[in-house]
């Protein structure tokens, strides 16, 4: 879906408010009084059965009195009269329907699941586009259409070009008072509702390719479709554009907050974070980072990718915090080049250079456009920051602003100042009408920054094509000897196994593997035998494997595994899990009985790179282990990471996967071999993303 397939939306020819009020201040009055006071250019047609006038026009009575089929019907009236008037529109020509009442799907109710159902069918046998239902409407700063009833649609927004999608329409007005503050312009906000037919990736579609969105900021609690959506991010980062995302229920209350506040299911919170960061995606937490980090996208100045910052500050105090704010958002303060820290203990020699750089005694007695040009000028600097120091003197004030300022225009480097005492009226005009962010609270700051300039991975070479397990039927848990093979053979480094169903084929078979072995005893839906006494380690001689064998088949066992008994130095979790609509990740990290304790698991999208998945292991406890200098070195790190990639690249070619749990896999100095293994199938027949 291109700009042009929703154009109409944001800027429509017409648009009628089914349900419009003539009684002031009631809401079917404010969408109206909304679009008039924002200028919108189109012609408005208010319905309502009891006629009259509202600001003037003339209020139609029904739907068939209009003059025209409009381009958008906002419909205000409850959900059954809104599943008609839908019905009525769409038969009329109507382009697109926003349906702003409740009473679907998020009610939890057979009635309102029946409604949500209406409205879809509505759209696929006419071809009309719904939003919602469940919103708040759509704001276009760009085309100044103000469809909607939020105390944010009455007002007028600076256009600009930060797109907002929201799962929450209710959070428009706090979104556009921070935006005031901190410089942000809008091209446009939608409320996406409950998306029984247009969905967040339909509006990131057509905002990937709107020539006034520089930036798509997401308010979300799910994504509906995520190859589509790992798709459209790559699309926006290749045409410049940044993408942002503040990710609702990423905590267990939160996501059951998301599950009563509309009709979809929140993710795996981990999972979100791994595959929006993977794409390289913003990452935020609150509404004041989201509007902060859009903030500085929407500047004339384009922050960069991994951006590094140069820091001038009126003190010592002042420099520690921030130096300490950005360690804690992974946001760079390298240090100054010789050249940039000659030139500024010239005109500065009583300033400590270091980056941040404390000016100390010398602040507001040296030439400050100077320092500011000195720190754009250093090539390892990709974003000035000033600490700012409120001045006693409003022309000292003007001052600093107009050399700030004329910093920002010379170098075209991004400049960002860091006001925690506030600023002046006058100073804030100044700055905005520069387009240069101002911001008042040092970690929110960082953060902003760090997402602003988050980083589009690199393209990953074509994996092999998706092949079914042509030899498996039906479902679930496999046998674990089935899996250990069906992953040798994928690559994966197992060890191997041998099978027997009597006490003598168990002799025979440890005869054959090896002076020690473990047996394992199967159990039809047992997946962990340790903790029911199904597993015998380290045995060897024919009368203990004997013992051990007529131990297992009295428990009730059908077939014991035979396994050499192998040794490693670290204990790890190697496996892939299924997140609905996402696809899979491969995760890894410390294992053996104790990983549910430790907890230390990374979880990588099986799309990712292999760089990416050396990364991540690096940042575990895991990776701090194999890397550990107390360590003896060797092989079994690179091996390790090769299973990873190895193990990611198998789970992306076989589609009725749902789920493979490797545990332990023994690292030794240099070999590394998965004891354990099993491999969850999903139903073949139903649709998944890879």
């Amino acid at each position: 879906m291109s700009a042009k397939n929703l154009i109409g939306l944001f800027a429509p020819a017409s648009v009628a408010i089914i349900g419009a009020s003539t009684t002031p201040g009631k809401i079917g009055t404010r969408v109206v009084d909304n679009l008039l006071s924002n200028g919108y250019p189109g012609r408005v047609y208010p319905v309502n059965a009891r006629g009259g006038e509202i600001a003037g026009l003339p209020v139609y009575r029904d739907i068939a009195s209009l003059p025209e089929a409009p381009e958008v019907a906002y419909v205000l009236i409850p959900a059954d009269a809104a599943v008609a008037a839908a019905q009525e529109l769409a038969e009329r020509g109507t382009a697109y329907i926003i349906v702003a009442a409740a009473g679907f799907a998020e009610s939890g109710t057979e009635d309102g699941r029946r409604r949500e159902l209406a409205l879809r069918e509505i759209a696929e046998a006419t071809g009309t586009r719904i939003v919602g239902p469940n919103c708040n409407g759509t704001y276009s700063a760009t085309h100044q259409a103000s469809i909607g009833f939020n105390t944010a649609h009455g007002m007028r927004h600076r256009a600009g070009g930060v797109a907002i999608l929201s799962h929450s329409g209710a959070l428009f007005s706090t979104l556009m008072l921070r935006a005031a503050t901190q410089g942000m312009g809008l091209s446009a906000f939608v409320s996406v509702g409950n998306e029984c037919d247009l969905t967040v990736v339909d509006y990131m579609a057509h905002f990937v390719d709107d020539a006034a969105t520089s930036c798509i900021a997401l308010i979300i609690d799910s994504i509906p479709d995520g190859d589509r959506f790992r798709e459209l991010v790559g699309s926006a980062h290749a045409a410049g554009k940044s993408v942002l995302a503040l990710k609702l229920g990423t905590s267990d209350v939160g996501a059951s907050a998301a599950v009563a506040h509309s009709s979809r299911l929140a993710g795996r919170a981990e999972a979100y974070e791994s595959f929006l960061g993977h794409l390289g995606v913003g990452l935020l937490d609150t509404v004041e980072e989201l509007v902060a980090a859009a903030a500085l996208v929407d500047t004339p100045r384009r922050i960069r990718a991994r951006a590094s910052v140069g820091v001038a500050a009126m003190s010592g105090g002042a420099a520690t915090i921030l130096a300490d704010a950005a360690t804690r958002a992974g946001v760079r303060v390298p240090p100054l080049s010789g050249t940039t820290r000659d030139r500024i203990s010239s005109i500065a020699p009583q300033a400590l250079i270091e980056n941040p750089i404390d000016l100390g005694g010398s602040y507001g007695q040296i030439d400050t456009p100077t320092m500011f040009e000195l720190l754009a000028d250093d090539p390892s600097i990709d974003v000035v920051l000033h600490y700012y120091h409120p001045m006693s003197e409003d022309a000292d004030r003007a001052r600093l602003a107009d050399q700030f300022i004329g910093s920002a225009e010379r170098s075209g480097k991004p400049h960002l100042l860091l006001a925690p005492g506030g600023i002046t009226d006058a100073e804030r005009e100044r700055y905005d009408a520069a387009r240069l962010p101002v911001m008042i609270d040092t970690g929110t700051a960082m953060t902003a920054i760090a997402a602003a300039s988050a980083q589009a991975p690199e393209p990953v070479a074509p994996q092999p094509a998706a092949r079914p397990i042509t030899a498996l039927s039906g479902s679930g848990v496999l046998d674990d000897a089935v899996s250990i093979a069906l992953l040798a053979e994928a690559g994966v480094p197992m060890t191997p196994v041998r099978t027997a169903t009597t006490p003598a084929e168990v002799l025979a078979a440890a005869h054959a593997t090896g002076p020690i072995v473990v047996l394992k005893g199967l159990l039809e839906g047992v997946a962990h035998k340790s903790d029911l006494g199904l597993v015998a380690v380290g045995v060897r001689g024919d009368e203990e494997v004997a013992a051990q064998a007529e131990r297992l088949f009295g428990l009730g066992v059908r077939t014991v595994m035979v396994q050499p008994m192998a040794t490693g130095e670290v204990e790890a979790l190697l496996g892939v899990v299924t997140e609905p609509r996402l696809g899979r990740f491969v995760v890894f990290g410390l294992g053996g009985v104790f990983t549910e304790d430790l907890r230390d698991v990374a979880m990588v999208p099986v799309w990712a790179s292999p760089e990416q998945m050396r990364t991540a292991l690096s940042a575990t406890r895991l990776g701090a282990v194999l890397h550990s200098p107390r360590r003896q070195a060797g092989a079994s790190t690179e091996r390790f990471l090769d299973a990873i990639v190895t193990l990611a690249r198998w789970a992306r070619t076989v589609p009725q996967l749902e789920a493979v749990d490797i545990n332990p896999v023994l690292i030794g100095t240099d070999d590394v071999v998965g004891v354990d293994g099993l491999i969850v199938l999903a139903d073949s027949t139903a649709p998944g993303s890879v």
